[in-house]
C-alpha cells in the first residue's frame, strides 16, 4: 500500500499546521475539507456564494495536482452552516460547477459551526485518479 501526499501551491501550508490537503491511496484521491479561504488564510467573503466558489477553486487546485478535474469527482460532502439559510446560495454555485450528468454523489451536513467562526461551507471530495 502506497500513499501519495498532495499539498499543491496555492493552498494554505497544511503540513505546517498538522495535516495534508489530500492523499491518493489505491487509485482514489481523498481530500481534507476545503473552505473559502486563500493561501494567506483570507476568507473570500462573508456570504455562502463567495465561500463556496472559493472552496471549489481550492478543490480544483487539489485535483489539478493529480491531473484530475471537477468532472472526475465521484463524492462530495458539503458541511454548510445553517443549511436552510445557505442552501440556495450553495446550490447556485453547485449548478455552475456541475452543469451536466453524471453529477457526483452529494451529502449535505449542517454543523452548528465550522473550525472558524466566519466559515460557512467546507467541502470534502473523493475522486478516482491514475495510480
Amino acid at each position: 500500500m502506497s500513499r501519495k501526499v498532495i499539498n499543491p501551491d496555492g493552498l494554505v501550508d497544511a503540513p505546517a499546521i498538522g495535516y495534508n490537503h489530500g492523499i491518493v491511496e489505491d487509485g482514489t484521491l481523498y481530500t481534507s475539507g476545503q473552505v473559502g479561504w486563500d493561501e494567506h488564510f483570507e476568507v473570500a467573503g462573508e456570504d455562502i456564494k463567495s465561500q463556496t466558489r472559493k472552496a471549489f477553486d481550492n478543490v480544483e487546485t487539489l485535483l489539478a495536482a493529480v491531473d484530475a478535474t471537477l468532472d472526475d469527482v465521484t463524492k462530495v460532502t458539503a458541511h454548510i452552516v445553517d443549511p436552510p439559510a445557505n442552501r440556495e446560495g450553495f446550490f447556485e454555485i453547485w449548478n455552475e460547477v456541475y452543469t451536466d450528468q453524471p453529477y457526483p454523489c452529494l451529502t449535505i451536513l449542517g454543523p452548528h459551526k465550522l473550525a472558524q467562526e466566519d466559515f460557512l461551507v467546507e467541502l470534502e471530495v473523493e475522486a478516482p485518479v491514475e495510480k
